[in-house]
C-alpha cells in the first residue's frame, strides 16, 4: 500500500474512532476507553511511526479538565 491510501486509512479509523469516542455519555467509562487505547499504543514495536498524542514531542498524559 502506498502512502498516500495508508494514509486515507489511517485517517479514516481515527475519524470513526473519535465519532464512537464522542457517543460514550459516562465520563467513567471516557476514561477508562482513553486509557485503554493509550496502554494499546504504547504496545506498538518502535518506528510503526506516528505523529499523533503519544508519540515524541507529546506528553503522554496531558491534563484532563474534565476529570
Amino acid at each position: 500500500m502506498n502512502d498516500t491510501a495508508s494514509s486515507t486509512r489511517s485517517d479514516l479509523q481515527g475519524l470513526r474512532l473519535i465519532r464512537a469516542f464522542v457517543r460514550i455519555r459516562d465520563q467513567r467509562t471516557r476514561s477508562e476507553f482513553v486509557e485503554q487505547v493509550e496502554k494499546l499504543a504504547a504496545e506498538q514495536p518502535a518506528g510503526s511511526g506516528s505523529s499523533l498524542p503519544g508519540s515524541s514531542g507529546f506528553a503522554e498524559h496531558p491534563a484532563d479538565p474534565l476529570c
